[in-house]
């Protein structure tokens, strides 16, 4: 603690160029200060600073060791309020914006869970598969699929989203199955379109150890990925979506996974995302955490 008292000393010397200056502002005297410097300048063997009648300049040494220093004192501040924020309940209202059919079908349903756990803390949600800009549009963190390029945001990875091609068996018992993914060409298939571009989603396997993805034959096209889900249910063709989407139908036998030795093992990372900031919100961090539980139960289900 003396050692860490004497940093500080020596840092206040040293922003004000003066003795009496750190000695006010430290509640010492300043004969104290100056001696608490000097013997830190005897322990280290260097001169830190360059003493005159007027006022203190640094040393060459003594820059480099207030650089050291400052960095070490705000390490200390910022583990600080760590625990501080770690022992204080989240309060506030919590803007969250989900992954549409991420959100919907896996994290909606568990929120009422997580606002049961903080009642002081009120939440307010919005689902799309849009870009946002978090911190224009006040939203405290997000969760999304893919990998983000903004160095404001904090990117954690939580689980990795694969693909699933599937059918029900009503189709498969009509139409047979396809036992190579260029034998999809044959088949009658349902796909995803992007709702900006209307572009086609490709669909993605793996073969002999090296990517293979190409644009299947579909005869529908929706840019609802719960729709392709549902038209599959009903008998309408192949479909290829996220696992997370399709596993409840996959469950309950509706839909049943086909080409699973083509099947990708490359995926896209599933995170949750938030400003980047020197101190994280008791709320974030609360949900965050709360993210990674729920992502950890949805893989040993086989959800993700």
């Amino acid at each position: 603690m003396d050692k860490l008292k004497s940093l500080l000393i020596f840092l206040r010397s040293a922003q004000h160029h003066s003795f009496s200056e750190a000695a006010r502002q430290l509640g010492m005297s300043p004969s104290a200060v100056s001696r608490a410097v000097l013997r830190l300048e005897d322990d280290l063997g260097i001169r830190l600073l360059q003493r005159t009648t007027r006022s203190l300049t640094l040393t060459e040494d003594g820059s480099r060791f207030y650089d050291r220093c400052q960095q070490i004192l705000d390490e200390l501040e910022e583990a600080e309020l760590e625990i501080k924020q770690s022992q204080s309940m989240p309060t506030g209202t919590l803007r969250l914006d989900l992954s549409t059919s991420l959100g919907k079908m896996h994290i909606a349903p568990v929120l009422p869970r997580f606002a049961a756990q903080y009642p002081d803390l009120s939440l307010n949600v919005s689902f799309s598969d849009r870009f946002i800009d978090l911190i224009d549009e006040g939203i405290d963190a997000t969760v999304r699929v893919g990998i983000g390029s903004d160095s404001r945001l904090v990117m954690r990875s939580l689980a990795t989203m694969r693909f699933v091609t599937c059918a029900s068996p009503k189709y498969l018992a009509s139409y047979g199955i396809p036992t190579t993914p260029l034998a999809l060409q044959e088949h009658r298939c349902v796909n995803f379109i992007y709702p900006q571009s209307r572009r086609e989603f490709e669909w993605k396997f793996e073969q002999n150890g090296k990517p293979l993805s190409f644009n299947v034959k579909s005869h529908l096209q929706f840019d609802d990925a719960e729709v392709v889900l549902n038209a599959a249910i009903q008998g309408a063709g192949i479909i290829q979506l996220p696992k997370y989407i399709s596993a409840g139908a996959i469950a309950y036998g509706e839909l049943q996974p086909i080409l699973l030795d083509y099947a990708t093992q490359v995926g896209l990372p599933i995170a949750v995302v938030y400003p980047q900031k020197r101190h994280l919100s008791a709320k974030v961090r609360v949900f965050v955490e709360f993210m990674a539980e729920l992502m950890t139960a949805l893989k040993q289900v086989g959800i993700v």
